[in-house]
């Protein structure tokens, strides 16, 4: 019953500091729920005793997994460098520079103990800085740095403290094991992570292969993940269980509208259950962090080596340290090892100046260092109390307090810009209108209705040929891109339909795609035989090629029955493949390489050539519209293939995209009115005509979600 009170008693505190913030723009949400949690302790003497146990499983698992998975890996693959430097060398000087720094301030303070506090001040919070980048002219490579900073020095920070923690509770360190240690727990850790989520993205594909499509499952499946694979990786494979979730989180299949698997309800609902289940995970950690707070400076004060005001100064002196370290570690990097195009950007010229200062304020401490510091243990093994455990809790909440007001204060006047500035976890999208359904009064002439999927193919059909309408020239990139995701989502609701025998139609349409897939295959060897016959590639990538397409020929007339063993051997030769890919690069010659990639890629082009101008003259021969829109699909998947081949879609600009975002809501706007008009003519039910409606709103939502 207590645990229940305190759960409803901090929700309470964190709705009312929300609904607080919101008239209070220019104060961070975070601060405000820290008040929140100081006046509930000191008004209704409210003390929460934390488990140290499940402290960690219960907010770290979730958050880092939810980072993980949102950063974007382009962006995380292009600046690894300046990431891992700053989430790894960045962390070790600042512990051993910060741990010197808290020793020297505080005497008494074992080293251990330093050490632990400083490094649970590394992780910092990208969120408390993102919502003013744009206002505030932030750099983009600024905000994803700090992203990327974040999510891999949370590991290695938490790691870190872990070890920290481990020596002041024993008493015994060694830097040897420890540093072997840390290798094995991290590299363990991260392939357990890479097999586990592994496992669960093929179990989740595998329900949406078998039909299982409830939005709620498959949304509780996620929340699921992070919990699970760190108890495994912590309590039973005894390694990093922090770099377990994180490599899960990266590794996870988006909830983005890109993943063809999913529909739009399943992503959106899982989005914003993730967004709700955060908000509350950082809503917890810093009104505990308030409740905390009061207890801490009374036993501050009755501390004679200790007051409130010099735990401040002390704490203030350390966030200074570690802006200065960021500050001078940023100057460095970017010295030595960056290259930038920017003339105004030379050693000291003002404007590196000013992206380093940035940069310096811009690493704000938030959830994860409070969640970290709040799991200190009360004893150590002998049975003494943990040393300075309220100063530690003291000092670092003090230290997230001046990062989030100096971040707030600072950082618009040095870009000269203002802006309200949200957290990690505080920043849900709040925009989504509701779409008012068509009047309940329609008039409707009886006939014979349509079920879901029936009227679902009907209105797809519908918009692909009103978009095919508005595509003059048939060359528009914009309408060519979205009419093909159309198309894909019709053929996917044709072998999906209900009907008499709807096994003989999967076997019917199964037939005619392997009919045009062998037409393509047999245009791909007459084009790979004319390269070899003129000697234009060697003969490892004929070879190759020639076996590729005799595998894909082979799958074209191999039949299973058990559809389960089918997708999870192939489920597994994709993995197989991309392992065997990574692990023999290192060991081919680069240059055997660049000419074999020419070869290859000379090879697709032509194929690609052949087999969409064979389509084409079948384009005008067969009226079916099965194979009719089949034809269409084709012709833009070797379409898309050139064009990236060919490197057309480097090319493809910002205006493209919010072309095509556009065009997307026309679309749906066009499936709402064909709804209506079923409707209308009698051919669907209300019930018909409202789930249609859903998951048209569905779509919209996933469209809206993705633009924020």
């Amino acid at each position: 019953m207590q645990i229940v009170e305190t759960i409803i008693l901090i929700i309470s505190l964190l709705i009312v500091a929300n609904i607080i913030s919101h008239y209070f723009v220019s104060i961070p949400a975070s601060l405000i729920q820290i008040a929140a949690g100081v006046i509930a302790a000191l008004t209704i003497n409210v003390k929460i005793m934390v488990n140290t146990e499940w402290f960690l499983l219960v907010f770290i698992a979730p958050i880092l997994f939810n980072d993980g998975n949102r950063f974007p890996k382009k962006e995380l693959w292009k600046l690894k460098g300046p990431i891992m430097g700053n989430a790894i060398i960045l962390v070790i000087i600042s512990t051993i520079v910060g741990g010197a720094l808290v020793k020297w301030l505080v005497p008494s303070l074992p080293w251990a103990t330093a050490f632990t506090l400083v490094a649970i001040l590394s992780p910092t919070d990208p969120i408390a800085v993102q919502s003013i980048a744009k206002k505030a002219k932030l750099p983009d490579k600024l905000m994803h740095l700090l992203s990327g900073e974040s999510l891999i020095n949370d590991a290695s920070g938490l790691i870190c403290f872990k070890y920290a923690v481990a020596a002041t509770v024993t008493g015994v360190f060694s830097l040897s094991n420890a540093t072997i240690d840390f290798f094995y727990i991290s590299i363990v850790g991260a392939l357990a992570g890479a097999i586990m989520i592994w496992i669960f993205n093929g179990v989740r594909l595998y329900l949406i292969n078998q039909g299982v499509d409830d939005s709620i499952l498959h949304a509780i499946i996620q929340i699921l993940i992070p919990f699970i694979i760190y108890y495994i990786a912590e309590d039973l494979l005894h390694v990093s269980g922090v770099v377990a979730v994180v490599i899960a989180g990266i590794m996870n299949i988006s909830s983005s509208r890109t993943t063809g698997a999913f529909s739009p309800e399943i992503r959106l609902v899982t989005s914003r259950t993730w967004d709700m289940l955060v908000y509350l995970l950082n809503g917890f950690v810093f009104v505990l962090l308030g409740i905390e707070i009061p207890f801490a400076m009374e036993e501050l004060i009755h501390n004679q080596s200790m007051n409130t005001i010099k735990a401040l100064g002390f704490a203030f002196v350390i966030w200074i340290m570690l802006v200065v370290i960021r500050f001078a570690w940023s100057y460095f990097y970017s010295t030595f090892f960056e290259r930038s195009d920017r003339t105004d950007f030379n050693l000291f010229s003002r404007a590196r100046f000013y992206y380093c200062l940035m940069s310096g304020i811009s690493g704000v401490r938030g959830a994860v260092t409070m969640v970290g510091v709040l799991s200190l243990p009360f004893v150590t093994n002998s049975g003494a109390a943990f040393p300075a455990r309220t100063l530690l809790l003291f000092i670092a909440s003090s230290v997230i307090i001046y990062s989030l007001l100096g971040a707030t204060i600072l950082i618009p006047l040095i870009t000269k810009n203002t802006a309200p500035i949200t957290y990690r976890g505080n920043s849900i999208n709040t925009d989504e209108d509701d779409i008012d359904d068509e009047a309940d009064n329609t008039e409707v002439v009886a006939t014979t209705e349509l079920n879901v999927d029936e009227a679902n193919r009907i209105v797809i059909e519908k918009t692909i040929n009103k978009l095919r309408e508005e595509n003059v020239d048939k060359r528009n990139q914009v309408y060519t891109t979205v009419i093909a995701e159309y198309v894909f989502n019709l053929h996917n609701a044709q072998l999906q339909s209900d009907g008499p025998n709807p096994i003989s139609k999967k076997r019917v349409k199964g037939k005619k795609d392997a009919e045009l897939w062998d037409i393509c295959l047999n245009c791909e060897l007459e084009a790979i035989e004319e390269l070899h016959d003129s000697n234009e590639i060697s003969e490892d990538a004929y070879e190759t090629a020639i076996k590729r397409i005799e595998k894909y020929k082979r799958g074209l007339v191999k039949h299973s029955y058990n559809q389960s063993v089918e997708f999870i051997m192939a489920y597994v030769r994709r993995t197989l493949k991309e392992i065997t890919k990574v692990i023999n690069l290192p060991f081919t010659k680069r240059e055997e390489v660049v000419q074999y990639n020419r070869d290859a890629i000379k090879i697709a082009i032509a194929g690609s050539k052949r087999a969409l101008a064979k389509l084409r003259e079948l384009e005008d021969d067969d009226e079916n519209v099965v194979y009719d829109n089949l034809l269409y699909l084709f012709q833009r998947h070797y379409e898309e293939r050139l064009e990236l081949l060919q490197g057309k879609r480097r090319n493809r600009s910002e205006a493209f995209n919010i072309e095509r975002v556009n065009l997307e809501v026309n679309a749906l706007s066009y499936q709402r009115a064909f709804v209506q008009d079923l409707l209308e003519q009698g051919k669907i039910s209300r019930i018909t005509a409202n789930n249609l409606r859903k998951n048209i709103n569905y779509s919209e939502e996933v469209i809206n979600y993705d633009i924020q």
